[in-house]
């Protein structure tokens, strides 16, 4: 049976772009998903929480399973 954990991330603004004015990133995701590795989940993917009224993501969850002890 595998046990699974959602870890949800909120988009901060980082600056301007060209097309649609505002950037954003999720800060450290990747060091979210390194240390889930390193404590032995297996990243299954993300699903997009919210979004903005221009599509992009707002909030997403990262999920992430491994086998119950």
């Amino acid at each position: 049976m595998k046990q699974v954990k959602f870890i949800e991330i909120k988009s901060e603004l980082s600056g301007w772009g060209s097309f649609k004015g505002s950037k954003y990133v999720f800060p450290e995701i990747n060091e979210t998903i390194e240390k889930m590795l390193q404590e032995g989940w297996d990243y299954c993917g993300y699903v997009p929480n919210e979004t903005r009224k221009t599509g992009d993501i707002e909030k997403l969850s990262l999920i992430f399973q491994k086998d119950k002890d």
